[in-house]
């Protein structure tokens, strides 16, 4: 079955559509899908970044990006997907799989860690990288809820955007403008992975309100604090396997809580990746019939995650 046949095909997780339904999941994509997963628990008190929350979520992006490297330097396979063949095989039929990999407390905070993939018989690592670098478009591909992204500097292996993302969910509206720093990595003709560290994020009051403006760094809602992705590419199969990597940062729940925002957490992350896989998938089998042909001359940049 080829890609451009594939677009159609139904996602096969009806439980996941139906709480896309009752949740009203976004369709968004890529590093920032993750923005989204965490406005989904959206609460309005104030909150503050601890220094103590920090020095947890940096120790686990240590140990994230550890993990990365060995998968670079093949002491563990390059995908995700090659560690089951069980979900190999899920992801060659066509399947969009989505798992869970840690949700962690850590003082006053949250770690939200998820891992998506697909395979897309008939493309090419250059038709993929098309999509992901065609950040004018993004607000096309993702909509509603990706409104802007902006380049603010771009080489071969460096790029650095500014985007907004807006999540509505149960009456309330979380907004979140970031500045993503994003290092690319070709490791040879058919693999390249890429990382993304969000440098600044920041939460806006009132959004689409006359009284709309920013917070300061680290305080608001604490719909989401920090962010940190992975994206991984490799051209084989007579396709290309893709596979998101997000790790979030956001304000602890309080226990008594947890009853009324654990169904979100678990289950709206899965949803709005599930989206944002499908959302790609469309876009390049949009571009490839489109422009067929068009993308071996372009697109030498590396996946944006």
């Amino acid at each position: 079955m080829s890609l451009t046949e594939m677009k159609d095909v139904m996602i096969p997780d009806g439980q996941t559509r139906q709480l896309a339904r009752k949740f009203h999941a976004p369709r968004t994509r890529t590093t920032l899908a993750i923005l989204l997963c965490l406005l989904g628990a959206a609460r309005s008190d104030a909150a503050e970044l601890k220094q103590k929350t920090l020095q947890a979520w940096e120790a686990y992006v240590q140990t994230a990006n550890q993990t990365m490297e060995q998968r670079a330097a093949g002491r563990s396979p390059f995908l995700w997907v090659d560690e089951s063949p069980d979900v190999l095989q899920r992801v060659r039929s066509g399947e969009l799989v989505v798992a869970n990999r840690d949700h962690s407390d850590v003082p006053s905070g949250l770690i939200h860690h998820w891992v998506g993939a697909m395979f897309l018989p008939g493309a090419t690592l250059d038709e993929v990288n098309a999509v992901f670098n065609d950040y004018d478009h993004y607000p096309n591909f993702y909509r509603p809820r990706v409104v802007k992204v902006k380049v603010l500097k771009q080489t071969d292996d460096y790029q650095k955007i500014t985007t907004l993302v807006v999540q509505r969910s149960f009456g309330v509206t979380g907004a979140v403008e970031a500045d993503d720093e994003i290092h690319i990595v070709r490791l040879d003709a058919r693999r390249v992975y890429s990382l993304s560290n969000a440098t600044r994020v920041q939460e806006i009051a009132d959004y689409g309100q006359p009284e709309e403006h920013l917070l300061s760094e680290n305080q608001g809602p604490g719909y989401v604090w920090r962010t940190v992705s992975m994206n991984r590419l490799e051209e084989r199969d007579g396709g290309v396997y893709i596979e998101m990597e997000m790790i979030g940062l956001s304000r602890g729940i309080p226990v008594g809580l947890r009853w009324l925002i654990k169904p979100l957490i678990e289950h709206m992350p899965r949803t709005i990746m599930l989206e944002t896989l499908q959302d790609t998938r469309n876009a390049v089998a949009e571009r490839i019939k489109r422009d067929p042909g068009q993308d071996q001359t372009v697109a030498q940049n590396g996946p944006r995650p």
